[in-house]
């Protein structure tokens, strides 16, 4: 005969209370999902910004006024980015409105550096179809409202991040060891751990991309510089700000680089694409790793499967923290098999690896000595 269970009301009454609960809170954090996601990227800037920070305390500052001579410099940085690239894309917007009458005339008839666009490609008789599809221009207005409030809607989130920054800079320790007082005594010195080895795969990240976008700028830059194409320094460092975007921050910096070397002619800009796209091509598949195998000391292979899974489940924005997750996941695993085996997890340095320079020098050792 079967056994009979019973469950007892108040056991039910408990389960459908924590179902409900737990419902309410994913309903709220679903509402509330634009601004959990600006302060995590507020968490991972401040410990971005922790080995300054730290560096300023060891010299005697407080911890506020560490913070705020690190905040102000980041901010002074944005700044002179700003300064060297919107002067030269206002006044080449300004030229490019001037000028669009003309050019819009030379198209149409076939003339000028971009006439053979319409001459091979009947690019004029498409667009045309397009807008009559489309509605004309009717279709215009709201597509250009709509532009206007997500730039605003960014720039306001770009604030807001800011100085959530600030403030998670300001008393993120002391949130931190306010949890350490709770957990018990005998596992704060793992929690600390844990908690140190986060901050630095974050930081380390943050460091790691901001290192390769430096330099896809700086090449993008010379690379402009021997074709030049106008304004290689503004695109260059247009070129470093969308290269920290994983996915299409690179395609979209390749874009607007083409579009301006398209001004110099077809041949500069075939030259400027096969350029970009070959240091593409290295920065995926050797420099990408090479950087953060050293600054978030994960794998090869860690670094190719969480970049793939974090697009696959959260797009761009998935991509982007794919690699810290990667890294935070992988301390706490540390520190999980060290609890079960009674010990500390031992001190983790990345293995050297051997270039082909070393191999170069090895062979041609063995040589001499043979």
């Amino acid at each position: 005969m079967a056994r009979q269970i019973v469950v007892a009301p108040r056991s039910l009454a408990t389960f459908v209370a924590f179902l409900l609960l737990g419902v309410l809170l994913v309903g709220l954090a679903f509402t509330v999902r634009e601004i959990l996601i600006q302060l995590f990227a507020a968490i991972v800037l401040a410990m971005a910004l922790e080995p300054p920070v730290r560096a300023l305390e060891r010299r005697g500052l407080t911890r506020d006024h560490a913070v705020g001579i690190t905040f102000l410099l980041a901010l002074l940085g944005a700044i002179a980015f700003g300064y060297i690239l919107f002067p030269p894309l206002a006044e080449e917007v300004t030229r490019f409105v001037r000028d669009v009458p003309n050019l819009l005339q030379e198209l149409t008839r076939g003339q000028g550096r971009l006439g053979f666009l319409e001459n091979r490609f009947h690019i004029v008789e498409y667009a045309r179809t397009w807008v009559a599809k489309q509605g004309g221009a009717d279709v215009v207005g709201p597509r250009a409202l709509h532009a206007v409030g997500g730039l605003l809607h960014t720039g306001a989130s770009v604030v807001a991040v800011a100085f959530l920054t600030l403030f998670v800079g300001r008393s993120g320790y002391q949130w931190f060891d306010a949890l350490l007082r709770v957990v018990p005594e005998e596992s704060r010195e793992r929690w600390r751990r844990v908690g140190g080895g986060i901050s630095n795969a974050i930081g380390g990240y943050v460091f790691g991309n901001l290192l390769i976008s430096v330099i896809a700028g700086a090449f993008t830059t010379a690379v402009l510089l021997v074709t030049r194409v106008p304004h290689p320094f503004p695109l260059g460092l247009i070129v470093a700000a969308l290269d920290l975007v994983p996915l299409v921050g690179a395609a979209l910096g390749a874009v607007i680089v083409a579009a301006v070397a398209l001004t110099e002619g077809v041949t500069v800009m075939a030259i400027v694409i096969a350029s970009m796209w070959i240091y593409q091509e290295i920065e995926n598949h050797v420099l990408v790793q090479l950087v953060y195998h050293r600054t978030v000391n994960l794998s090869d292979l860690a670094i190719a499967v969480s970049v793939a899974t974090g697009a696959e489940v959260g797009g761009v924005v998935g991509a982007l923290f794919a690699i810290p997750i990667a890294g935070a996941l992988k301390v706490v695993f540390r520190e999980l098999l060290a609890w079960r085996r009674g010990g500390v997890p031992p001190e983790e340095t990345a293995a050297p690896k051997r270039t082909w320079l070393s191999r170069w020098r090895e062979r041609a050792h063995d040589t001499a000595s043979g």
